[in-house]
């Protein structure tokens, strides 16, 4: 038998299961844990975690502690090293001035982010690169954010419009202080509840 102990989650979940007569396939599992075939296809695959509810649901159904172990593991290591990028852009058109502007946005785990979300230090990155961030009142949500601002005509870009700029960047910087990205543990439980 080998030692699920040294595998990753995704490998020793599909070794645990496949070794479990009653939940050989996905569909059993899925059946037993009320968790979608996708869901744990995903987990298997290792594009994705399980939620600390759907791990105790997989393990409770394998009576694996080790496999609850290693999951546990994994997931707090996600939890406490987030992927936070900024994406940058020098070749944005200024929708007012047709001249070129420097642009971001962020990833956190590969989800974008407005300007709105960033840390002091991703704002530091931007001012060092010469993209312009700037407070400005919304006139759709009436709301003031932090926004792209046209270095030649003073427009800014507002988060509706941030879509056209998703995965169109020059660049993607890795931002290495991501403390400002760590979630309390309690925070991720009351969100999954």
């Amino acid at each position: 038998m080998k030692n699920i102990m040294e595998m990753p989650f995704c490998e020793a979940m599909m070794y645990v299961r496949k070794k479990n007569k009653d939940c050989s396939s996905r569909s059993k599992l899925a059946v037993r844990t009320h968790i979608e075939s996708w869901s744990i296809a995903a987990f298997e695959r290792g594009e994705r975690l399980p939620t600390r509810k759907q791990l105790a649901a997989i393990c409770k159904e394998l009576n694996s502690a080790e496999l609850r172990e290693i999951g546990e593991r994994e997931i707090e290591y996600a939890r406490t090293h987030p992927d936070v990028k900024i994406c940058y852009a020098d070749n944005t058109t200024c929708w007012k001035c047709h001249q070129p502007m420097k642009t971001v946005y962020g990833l956190i785990d590969g989800c974008p982010i407005p300007p709105d979300a960033f840390s002091d230090g991703m704002i530091k990155i931007c001012a060092d690169k010469g993209v312009i961030l700037a407070e400005r009142r919304s006139g759709t949500t009436g709301e003031t954010h932090l926004v792209n601002v046209c270095e030649h005509c003073g427009a800014f870009l507002g988060e509706f419009y941030l879509h056209d700029l998703w995965y169109g960047e020059t660049e993607t910087i890795q931002v290495e202080d991501v403390s400002d990205f760590i979630p309390n543990k309690e925070e991720i439980e009351e969100d999954k509840e």
